[in-house]
C-alpha cells in the first residue's frame, strides 16, 4: 500500500472513532449516581430496552450500555415507583425478572440477555384485536416475534396462538402502528390498535427548518436515504433516476465519476442554467464526492412556496440533502459493508466481425466499376477490405495459397468475389477493446451512537471502479463525521465534517483530443485492423484522428484528482420555550487538477502536454430565529427570520505546451512552446435576508408565507437586490366533521404561488469585460471585450402549484398529485449590436418562457399477510414548455402578415414561411431533419427523382458521378411544399425540406418499484422510464456509410437489412461505397433514419437479499447480517441503437444545453456506454 494511502486510512480510522472518546465527556457528570439511593416515579408503555433506559437515565443520571441487537428488545409496560431505594434493588425489580443480567462497570450499567436458556413450554394465548372505537380488525396479523409461528384474526377480531411465557407477540395491521406485547403468564391478551400517523407525521426537511408532512402546503418530494444504501452506484444522482416525481436525472456522460444533470420541472430558462441548487447540511455544494451510504434523506423543493426561501437561485428548484447523524442508542453501533461487482457495457453497437465485414464489403464494392474512386479498385489495395496489405500495413487481409500459410492467431475465409482464393485476416474487435467487462468494489464502515448529551456518527468509505472503458478507472475515498453535544441544558453544538478524494483516468474531451477523435472513431475501425506491428508497437489507425484502443493505451494519458472538504459548525440555542436561535458557519473547498499528455509517436512528436487546476472556496454563514407557539389549543403559529451570506472565490490556471524532447519528463517545463493558457481569479458574494410564517388552525386550515431578499455582486447598483415572496395554503378536508367517505381516510388540498429568481449569469455581464491578452506596439494591452449593461437584472419566475394528498384504506393507498405552471420573465439574451458600437453583442433582459405540467406519486401496500408483503411505489412526471417572447431583433412578419419571433431555423424560398429554431409559441428543443418518402427501385424512378443538392449522383450502372441525381436503392426524400426550386423551376431536395422529427427532452419521466418480502427474504425490482424524446444518433448511420477514406469504417449488422432488390420490405436504403464522400448521402444527413425515438424502459435495479435470523447471529454479537445479490442498469427496452437512450445532449457544461440537440458523433458527445453491474454484498451491524 502506498504511503499516502496508509496515512489516509490512518487518519480516517482516528476520526472515525473520535466520537467514542466524546462519550467520556457525558459519562462523568459530577457526583456518581451509583453511590446514592434514588427516588424514581416512571411509567413507560410498550417499552423497549432503549426507550426505558433513555427515560431512566433522564430521571436518574444512571448510564447504560448494551449490544445494539438489544436496542428494540420489548419489555412491555414498565412501571417503577421507588422512594430512596438502592440502585441494585431497582435494577433487580426491573431487569432480572425479564431475563436480563446486569453488571456495574466503570459507573455504567452493562446489560446482557441470556439467549441460551432452555426452551419454555408453549401455552395457548387468545385474545381480541380491535381499533380505537372498539370495532374488530379482521385479518390482523399476530406473530410470535423472532419465530415463524403466527395467525390472523377472524371475523370477530379474535385469535389463538401458541407461545412461550418469555415470548413476545407482534400485532400488525395495514394503516395501524405495530404493537408488541410480552406474553409472560398471560393467557388472554386483548389489543387495541392505534392508527398509524407515520405518513402524516413524517418529518420533511424544508429550507432552514423542518415540517411534518401533514402541515406541508407546498410541493416537496422526499426520498429516504435507505433507498440508496447498498446501491451499486458511484454517485448519489445515479440512484435517484425516476424515484422523485418532477425530477429528471439525465446521464450525459457515463464515464465513472461523472455527475448527471438534474432538471426540476423542466428548469426555468431558455439559454441560462437550468440546474437546481444543491444544499447539503445547509451548505451550497456539489453532490459529487458524497457517499450514498451517508445520506439520511433527500428532499426536492419544487414550487415557489418551498424553494422561494432560497430566492435568487430557486427558479430551477432546490435539492436538500441531509446526512446521517448520531442516535441515542447505547452503543456504539458499528456497520460494515463489503460489495463486489462484475461490470459490463449495458449497450453496444452491433458491429460486424472481421469475416462478415469482408464478405459484405467486398461483395458491395465489386458492384462498382473500377473507374469509381471508391469502387472495385479498393479491393486490391492496402485497405480494410482490400488484399494488398503487407507485413507493415495497418490492415491485415491478404491472399494466402493454402490454410497452412495462415499466420498463427489469424483467420481464413474464401474470397466472396473469387471463390478460388483464400483471404487471411486478423479479427480484432475494436469496440470490445475500447469497452469491455471490468470490476467494481465498495467498502464502508460506520459508527453511530450517543446518549442524551452526545450523539456521534462517523464513516469511512472506499469505492473502486475499474471502468468498462479503456483507461477510465475511478476511485473515491470518503470520510463523514457528525457530532452533536449539549454545551448547556439549552445550548447544543453540532459539527459536520466531510472529506472526499476522487481520482480517475478519463477519455479526453478537450486539450489533447476529443471523444470523437479517440473512442468515437476508434471503436468503428473494422476488425481487420492490425493492433500491433511485429516490433510490438501499436499500429496506426485509419488516419491521424482515428486511432485504435492499443494506440490510445500506449500514447495517451488523461487523469485527474479532485478533493472536496466541507467543515460546518452549528449552534442551536433554545432561548425560551418555543423560541430558538440557530447559527451556522461553514466552508466548502473544492480542488481539482487535470493532466493530459500525448507521448511521442509515429503520427506526432510534439508531445502535447496539457495541465489544468482549479480551486473553488465557498464560505457561508447563516443565522435565524425560530418561534413556535400553540395557543387556545387550536391555533399554532411558527415564524422564522434570518440572514444568509455566501462568498465564492475561484482560482484556476490551464496551460498547453509542446516541443518536449523526451517522454521521460512528462512536465509542462519540458515543453518549449506554450500554445495556449488561461487563468482565473474571481470573487462573488450573495447577501440575503429571509423569513417564513406558518399558521394552522386545528391542523386543518394551513397557511404559509415566505419572503427572500437577495443582493448579488453580479449585478450593478440599482438592480443588485431581488425580492421573492411566496404564499401557500392547505385544507385538510378529511378533518372536517362532514367528511365520512368510506375507505378514503385522508384528503388534503393545497395551493401555492410565488416568485423565484435565476442569477446564473456571467460575473461580467453587467459590468462589462476586459481582455489582457492583446499586444499593441510591442507592449501588452488591455482591451474591452464585453459591453456593460448596468440595467441587467434577475430572471424572475412566477410559479403556481395546485396539489392534493390522499390516503385510502387507512393509507394502504397513498397518492400525491400536483399541477404546476411556471412563467419566467426578463430572460437573459445576447442581443446583436450595430457595428459602430465596437461590440458584437450585449446581455439584455428580454424574452419569457413557460413551463407547465403534472406529477403523481403513488404508494400502495398490495398484500400484507403473516409472512408475505408486497408494496409498490410509482412516480410519473409530465413536463411541457412554450416560448412566450424573444428579443425584437428576431421579429419578422409571417406569411399571414402577423408579427412573429424566431431564432435560427429555416426559411422557405418560395413562400417565405419560416420554421425550426427557437420560436415564440413553440416548444423548445425541436429536432428537424429529412423524411424518407420511399426507396427507389427502378431506373425509371431514379431518372424521375427530384434533384438532390446533397447527392454526388453516383450510379453503379455507369460509374459516373453527376451531382443531384439518384441511383436504384437510394432514398427519395419528402419534398416540403414551398421550398426552393431549381433554376428551371423544378422541385428539388435541399436544406429547406426539413420536417419536425422529435424533441431533445422527454415530456414524461418516472419509475416504479415493487418490493416483495417473505419472512427474511426480500426482492426489490425497480424500473424507470422516459417518453417523448428523440436521440440524434448519427453514429448509427455512420455504421452504414462505409466511409473514412477508402471505406475503412466498420458496418453494423443492420447493413444486412439494406435494400438489395425490388420488392425488399425494408426501411434501409442500399449499401453504397463511401456514402459521405462519394455516394448519394442516404446516411450522411440528419433524417428519420438516425433520429431515433428515445422512449425507454430500463430495468434499473433488482436486489435479492436475505437477513439471517437474530437467533442465529446473536451469539456472534451481531445485530444484523444481510447478504444480497443485485443488478443495476441491467437492460434497456428502446429503439435507440448502440448508445444510451437517456440523453443526447452535450456532455460538457451545465444544464444550459439540455434543450439543444447534439448528434452522437459530435466532438462534445460522450459515447461512453452506461455500465451494467451484477453485485454481491455483505452487510453486518455490530
Amino acid at each position: 500500500m502506498k504511503k499516502n494511502s496508509i496515512f489516509r486510512w490512518g487518519v480516517a480510522m482516528l476520526l472515525l472513532f473520535t466520537g467514542l472518546s466524546l462519550r467520556a465527556y457525558a459519562e462523568d457528570d459530577g457526583g456518581s449516581p451509583f453511590r446514592k439511593n434514588h427516588d424514581v416515579d416512571l411509567t413507560v408503555k410498550s417499552a423497549t430496552l432503549q426507550t426505558f433506559t433513555d427515560a431512566f437515565t433522564k430521571q436518574t443520571g444512571v448510564l447504560f450500555s448494551y449490544e445494539s441487537a438489544l436496542v428494540s428488545m420489548p419489555m412491555g409496560d414498565v412501571s417503577v415507583r421507588e422512594s430512596n431505594a438502592p440502585l441494585e434493588q431497582i435494577l433487580n425489580n426491573v431487569f432480572t425478572k425479564r431475563g436480563f443480567r446486569y453488571k456495574i462497570v466503570d459507573r455504567t450499567v452493562v446489560l446482557t440477555y441470556d439467549r441460551t436458556a432452555e426452551p419454555q413450554r408453549k401455552n395457548s394465548v387468545t385474545g381480541r384485536v380491535c381499533d380505537a372505537a372498539g370495532s374488530p380488525l379482521v385479518g390482523a396479523t399476530v406473530l410470535v416475534k423472532d419465530s415463524t409461528r403466527g395467525t390472523t384474526t377472524g371475523a370477530d377480531g379474535t385469535y389463538s396462538v401458541e407461545a412461550e411465557p418469555g415470548a413476545v407477540l407482534l400485532f400488525s395491521y395495514i394503516g395501524y402502528t405495530e404493537r408488541e406485547e410480552p406474553v409472560g403468564s398471560r393467557s388472554v391478551i386483548d389489543v387495541t390498535m392505534q392508527e398509524d400517523q407515520s405518513v402524516l407525521e413524517e418529518v420533511v426537511v424544508v429550507g432552514y427548518g423542518t415540517q411534518t408532512r401533514k402541515t406541508v402546503t407546498s410541493a416537496i418530494s422526499k426520498m429516504d436515504g435507505k433507498t440508496l444504501e447498498s446501491m451499486p452506484v458511484n454517485l448519489v444522482g445515479d440512484g435517484m433516476k425516476g424515484r422523485i416525481a418532477g425530477l429528471q436525472v439525465a446521464t450525459t456522460d457515463a464515464t465513472p465519476g461523472s455527475a448527471p444533470k438534474f432538471l426540476i420541472r423542466g428548469g426555468s430558462s431558455i439559454n441560462q442554467s437550468n440546474a437546481p441548487i444543491i444544499i447539503i447540511d445547509g451548505v451550497n455544494r456539489e453532490m459529487t464526492g458524497l457517499n450514498p451510504n451517508d445520506i439520511e434523506s433527500i428532499e426536492v423543493l419544487k414550487d415557489a412556496a418551498s424553494a422561494g426561501i432560497y430566492g435568487a437561485r430557486a427558479s430551477n428548484g432546490v435539492i436538500l440533502i441531509t446526512t446521517k447523524k448520531g442516535s441515542m442508542a447505547r452503543g456504539p453501533q458499528v456497520t460494515f459493508e463489503a460489495q463486489a461487482a462484475w461490470t459490463s457495457p449495458a449497450v453496444r453497437f452491433d458491429l460486424m466481425n472481421g469475416g462478415d465485414y469482408l464478405r459484405t464489403m467486398r461483395t458491395m464494392l465489386n458492384e462498382y466499376p473500377s473507374t469509381y474512386a471508391y469502387g472495385s479498385g479498393i479491393l486490391t489495395g492496402a485497405n480494410s477490405a482490400g488484399i494488398g496489405n503487407g507485413d507493415n500495413s495497418v490492415w491485415t487481409p491478404k491472399f494466402v495459397d493454402t490454410p497452412a500459410d495462415v499466420p498463427a492467431g489469424w483467420k481464413v475465409m474464401v474470397d466472396p468475389i473469387d471463390h478460388s482464393k483464400l483471404i487471411a485476416y486478423q479479427d480484432n474487435d475494436q469496440q470490445k477493446q475500447w469497452f469491455d467487462d471490468s470490476y467494481w468494489m465498495n467498502y464502508y464502515v460506520g459508527v453511530n451512537g450517543g446518549n442524551d448529551k452526545v450523539q456521534y456518527a462517523a464513516s469511512a468509505g472506499y469505492t473502486k471502479d475499474g471502468g468498462i472503458g479503456i483507461n477510465t478507472d475511478f476511485s473515491r475515498f470518503t470520510f463523514h463525521g457528525n457530532t452533536s453535544f449539549k454545551i448547556l441544558r439549552n445550548l447544543k453544538a453540532t459539527t459536520v465534517f466531510d472529506y472526499s478524494e476522487t481520482k480517475g483516468n478519463t477519455l479526453p474531451s478537450s486539450g489533447i483530443a476529443t471523444y470523437w477523435t479517440t473512442v468515437g472513431r476508434g471503436m468503428f475501425m473494422p476488425a481487420t485492423h492490425r493492433d500491433y506491428l511485429d516490433d510490438g508497437t501499436p499500429a496506426q489507425g485509419t488516419n491521424n484522428t482515428t486511432i485504435s484502443a492499443a494506440w490510445f493505451d500506449r500514447y495517451y494519458t488523461s487523469n485527474y484528482t479532485a478533493r472536496r472538504m466541507t467543515a460546518n459548525f452549528n449552534l442551536e440555542w433554545e432561548i425560551v420555550d418555543g423560541l430558538r436561535a440557530v447559527m451556522q458557519v461553514a466552508n466548502h473547498n473544492y480542488y481539482r487538477i487535470d493532466n493530459q499528455r500525448l507521448a511521442g509517436n509515429a503520427i506526432s512528436n510534439q508531445r502535447r502536454t496539457y495541465e489544468k487546476w482549479g480551486q473553488t472556496n465557498r464560505f457561508s454563514t447563516q443565522g435565524y430565529l425560530n418561534y413556535r407557539k400553540t395557543f387556545a389549543q387550536d391555533h399554532t403559529i411558527e415564524g422564522t427570520v434570518g440572514f444568509d451570506y455566501m462568498k465564492n472565490t475561484v482560482n484556476g490556471l490551464s496551460l498547453t505546451v509542446t516541443g518536449a524532447d523526451s517522454d521521460k519528463v512528462p512536465t509542462l517545463a519540458a515543453g518549449t512552446d506554450a500554445t495556449g493558457w488561461a487563468d482565473t481569479n474571481t470573487n462573488e458574494a450573495l447577501s440575503s435576508y429571509f423569513g417564513r410564517l406558518n399558521y394552522d388552525y386545528k391542523k386543518k386550515y394551513l397557511f404559509m408565507f415566505t419572503f427572500r431578499a437577495d443582493g448579488s455582486s453580479k449585478f450593478a447598483e440599482g438592480n443588485r437586490w431581488g425580492y421573492f415572496p411566496a404564499a401557500s395554503a392547505g385544507w385538510v378536508v378529511s378533518e372536517e366533521k362532514f367528511w365520512n367517505v368510506r375507505n378514503f381516510n385522508s384528503f388534503k388540498i393545497r395551493a401555492s404561488y410565488g416568485l423565484t429568481g435565476n442569477n446564473y449569469i456571467g460575473l461580467y455581464d453587467a459590468y462589462g469585460g476586459f481582455g489582457a491578452t492583446s499586444i499593441y506596439n510591442g507592449a501588452s494591452a488591455i482591451l474591452p471585450t464585453a459591453l456593460p449593461n448596468m440595467r441587467l437584472k434577475w430572471e424572475t419566475t412566477h410559479q403556481l402549484d395546485i396539489g392534493v394528498d390522499m390516503g385510502f384504506f387507512n393509507d394502504r393507498i397513498r397518492l400525491m398529485a400536483d399541477y404546476y405552471n411556471k412563467k419566467t420573465t426578463d430572460l437573459l439574451f445576447s442581443v446583436t449590436l450595430p457595428d459602430t458600437s465596437g461590440y458584437g453583442s450585449a446581455r439584455q433582459n428580454v424574452g419569457s418562457v413557460r413551463f407547465y405540467g403534472a406529477e403523481v406519486e403513488l404508494s400502495t401496500v398490495n398484500i400484507q399477510s403473516k409472512n408475505f408483503t408486497w408494496t409498490t411505489d410509482f412516480t410519473y412526471s409530465f413536463n411541457m414548455n412554450k416560448v412566450l417572447s424573444l428579443p425584437d431583433e428576431y421579429r419578422y412578419k409571417d406569411v399571414d402578415g402577423k408579427d412573429a419571433w424566431r431564432i435560427g431555423g429555416y426559411t422557405m424560398s418560395e413562400t417565405g414561411f419560416r420554421f425550426g429554431g427557437t420560436a415564440v409559441g413553440e416548444r423548445m428543443g425541436r429536432i428537424y431533419g429529412y423524411k424518407t418518402a420511399y426507396i427507389i427501385e427502378t431506373e425509371a424512378q431514379a431518372d424521375a427523382a427530384l434533384y438532390d443538392v446533397n447527392s454526388h449522383g453516383i450510379r453503379r450502372s455507369d460509374g459516373r458521378s453527376i451531382a443531384g441525381r439518384k441511383d436504384i436503392g437510394d432514398y427519395e426524400w419528402l419534398n416540403r411544399a414551398g421550398s426552393a426550386r431549381t433554376a428551371d423551376g423544378s422541385e428539388q431536395i435541399n436544406d429547406e425540406d426539413m420536417f419536425l422529427l422529435g424533441y431533445v427532452t422527454p415530456h414524461s419521466t418516472g419509475g416504479m418499484n415493487n418490493t416483495f418480502k417473505y419472512r427474511n427474504l426480500s426482492l426489490s425490482v425497480y424500473v424507470d422510464y422516459a417518453l417523448g424524446h428523440s436521440v440524434y444518433n448519427y453514429m448509427y448511420t455512420r455504421g452504414l456509410q462505409t466511409s473514412m477514406g477508402n471505406c475503412n469504417w466498420n458496418l453494423i449488422y443492420d447493413a444486412n437489412d439494406c435494400w438489395q432488390k425490388p420488392g425488399d420490405n425494408t426501411k434501409l436504403a442500399r449499401l453504397s461505397a463511401n456514402d459521405a464522400d462519394g455516394g448519394n448521402k442516404n446516411y450522411s444527413r440528419i433524417s428519420d433514419i438516425n433520429v431515433q425515438k428515445g422512449d425507454y424502459l430500463c430495468l434499473r435495479d433488482v436486489t435479492l437479499s436475505y437477513s439471517f435470523p437474530k437467533r442465529w447471529i446473536g451469539k456472534l454479537g451481531l445485530g444484523n447480517l444481510t447478504v444480497s445479490v443485485s443488478g443495476n442498469t441491467l437492460v434497456y427496452w428502446t429503439k435507440v441503437k448502440g448508445v444510451s437512450p437517456e440523453s443526447a445532449v452535450a456532455s460538457s457544461g451545465s444544464s444550459t444545453g439540455m434543450y439543444s440537440a447534439v448528434n452522437t458523433s459530435s466532438a462534445d458527445y460522450n459515447i461512453y456506454p452506461p455500465t451494467r453491474k451484477v453485485m454481491f454484498s455483505l452487510k453486518a451491524t455490530f
